[in-house]
């Protein structure tokens, strides 16, 4: 291998490192509404779980991009980012219900931060895109 070639850039690591944070976030920090006191869910929490299943994916997608060292592999999954990113960003609200009331935490917390970390992951990806357009020839 040439000492010259990286193996990974920052973006590489910065789609990693933002997709982790979606992932854990969603369950954890930007998690929508919790139970009801008789033990039935909100509308949003479906929608929760759904956008946990797409931040999986995408955190997946990150972890083979961070990996992969072929130029255009790393291209291909920046691109299948973007539509999964696309998804992320319609699911709260739009695809999927959230609660009625908007001072609910689904409102409040886990729409803007899907919203702020999905527009994030699209521009991350077009940039990696710009950075490996090339391929290994580069």
């Amino acid at each position: 291998m040439n000492r010259g070639k990286r193996r990974f850039g920052i973006t590489d690591v910065l789609l990693l490192v933002l997709n982790l944070i979606f992932f854990a976030g969603i369950q954890t920090v930007f998690a929508p509404c919790e139970a009801r006191p008789d033990g039935t869910w909100m509308p949003c929490h479906h929608t929760g779980e759904a956008i946990a299943g797409v931040a999986a994916v995408l955190a997946a997608m990150a972890l083979l991009h961070l990996i992969i060292p072929r130029a255009h592999i790393k291209c291909g999954l920046a691109i299948a980012m973007i539509p999964v990113s696309l998804l992320a960003l319609l699911l709260p609200g739009h695809l999927m219900d959230l609660c009625m009331m908007d001072q609910m935490l689904c409102h409040t917390v886990t729409a803007p931060a899907v919203t702020s970390i999905a527009l994030l992951d699209i521009m991350l990806a077009a940039a990696d895109i710009y950075v490996y357009r090339k391929g290994d020839a580069a």
